[in-house]
């Protein structure tokens, strides 16, 4: 794939230059949904320190409802196979910013990060739509009339969520180890427990993420995990099989050819991977090879489900999403929402809290879900 990265230009980094697309016009701005083009409160210190530390020709900032972004990404070719794609997302960014160009051979650092912008807007809409919530269920903070919504307006976090896209590994690596402690290569998230805040920090380095075709459906799954995290408030981690089986589905339904494997220190793009999970699925359920939902219980980070059980839990969503939508939102809301005999979130004993909600939503047992899953696995063309 073609990419062309804007050459470094001396220029003075605490000033942002001008968008060409909204010109920062507070008109166009609110069409486009727009909060701001900085500086914002990005990351542990602000977009200022941001711009300040790390060299890059150029930080681009953009602020809209619901997320924050910080790019420093370069000129990016159109490729002829992937025209009609790019075409579709310019057309519905047109529609607010009307200089944005039709069928422009490169898009330029600002019109990438509009775009992004635009797409992480439809895509919160898309997981509220799955987990059948709005803003307005979520109280700025917690409320102890009704139900448990968590402590913000965020999908229950107190703050936006704010994605950092590097152009190199080093940059990243140097971002990530300001707050984390920790040196990381491949993608990054983390929830900032004072403002309350969860942030994905990705480099797009590597030849798999330089396009946007496919970067997007990667930042896609690293919201997934951000959002289902924030819902309720992140007090506890979610059963594994849940979260990578959403952020898989959430991907593929970016790009069903991406596929992002998780190892112990983030994310990264796995070549090993097989290139169709739905074929996948199906030669799994045949081969009787699948693990109980039981067993997938077991699993205590994202490398140990395997391959093979990031295909399955991946078709384990699908079946829940297509299958029981409405009950899968319910389930979510009860696994993220448990409370303790003080009213305080507790993550404990999950695999006991699941079992009681399949049996109040589906009056299924564990074994009565593998079945229904692997009978929906064998009737699918």
């Amino acid at each position: 794939l073609a990419l062309a990265f804007a050459a470094p230009q001396a220029r003075d980094k605490s000033k942002l230059e001008l968008c060409p697309y909204c010109e920062n016009d507070a008109a166009l701005m609110k069409a486009a949904g727009i909060v701001s083009h900085g500086p914002l409160a990005i990351g542990a210190k602000g977009s200022a320190e941001l711009i300040a530390t790390l060299p890059t020709s150029q930080w681009i900032l953009l602020e809209t409802a619901h997320l924050r972004w910080a790019s420093c990404l370069g000129e990016e070719s159109v490729e002829q196979s992937d025209r009609a794609r790019v075409e579709a997302e310019l057309t519905r960014l047109r529609a607010v910013l009307p200089k944005v160009p039709v069928k422009p051979r490169k898009l330029d650092p600002w019109l990438r990060l509009h775009l992004f912008a635009m797409k992480g807007e439809e895509f919160y809409a898309r997981f509220q739509t799955l987990l059948r919530v709005s803003d307005a269920d979520f109280p700025a903070e917690r409320s102890l009339e009704g139900p448990y919504m968590g402590a913000g307006k965020f999908l229950g976090e107190k703050d936006k969520f704010e994605v950092v896209l590097h152009l190199t590994h080093e940059n990243h690596r140097r971002f990530t180890e300001s707050f984390s402690g920790a040196g990381v290569f491949g993608s990054f998230r983390w929830h900032f427990k004072e403002q309350h805040k969860l942030i994905t920090s990705v480099p797009a380095e590597d030849s798999d993420l330089r396009s946007d075709r496919l970067l997007w459906p990667h930042v896609v799954h690293n919201l997934s995990h951000l959002f289902l995290c924030a819902y309720k408030h992140f007090s506890y981690d979610p059963p594994i099989w849940i979260d990578e089986g959403l952020a898989l589905a959430m991907e593929k339904e970016a790009n069903p050819a991406s596929r992002t494997l998780e190892n112990e220190e983030g994310s990264l793009p796995d070549s090993k991977g097989p290139s169709n999970f739905e074929v996948a699925a199906k030669k799994l359920v045949a081969s009787g090879k699948e693990q109980t939902l039981a067993s997938l219980w077991a699993a205590k980070d994202y490398a140990a489900l395997g391959v093979d059980g990031a295909v399955q839990v991946w078709s384990l969503t699908r079946f829940f999403l297509e299958a029981h939508p409405e009950a899968f939102a319910k389930f979510l809301g009860g696994v993220k929402g448990q409370l303790d005999a003080a009213q305080i979130p507790s993550g404990e004993d999950l695999p006991g809290l699941q079992r009681k909600l399949f049996k109040e939503l589906w009056d299924w047992t564990p074994a009565d879900v593998d079945q229904a899953w692997s009978v929906w696995v064998k009737a699918r063309k």
